[in-house]
């Protein structure tokens, strides 16, 4: 008895090129399927990330912009200005001091 060897692959890819084109397509159409999945999840992750360092520096812009807020706040006090104009001895302007130009 003779042993006769058949080329799998090729007797395998016969089948699905002649009979099985549906199969054939539909195979192709699942890893396309499975490849778009994982890249659209991994950019969906990349998109993730950037958010949450973008929010982390927008609280971060938020808190030095109220500090400069409380620290303008207690710059412009009256009374610190008044306190600070009578430690270099200013006065505040009386009626008869002023001068008025007109051309």
């Amino acid at each position: 008895m003779a042993q006769t060897r058949y080329p799998l692959r090729q007797v395998i890819l016969d089948d699905l090129t002649s009979h099985n084109k549906v199969a054939l397509f539909l195979l192709l159409g699942v890893i396309a399927s499975a490849v778009a999945t994982i890249w659209i999840t991994h950019q969906t992750r990349l998109l993730t990330a950037e958010q949450g360092k973008l929010v982390q520096t927008n609280q971060k812009l938020e808190h030095q912009y109220v500090h400069l807020q409380l620290e303008e706040n207690s710059r412009s006090q009256k009374s610190r200005v008044e306190a600070v104009a009578e430690k270099f001895g200013l006065q505040p302007i009386k009626k008869e001091q002023e001068v008025i130009l007109v051309e």
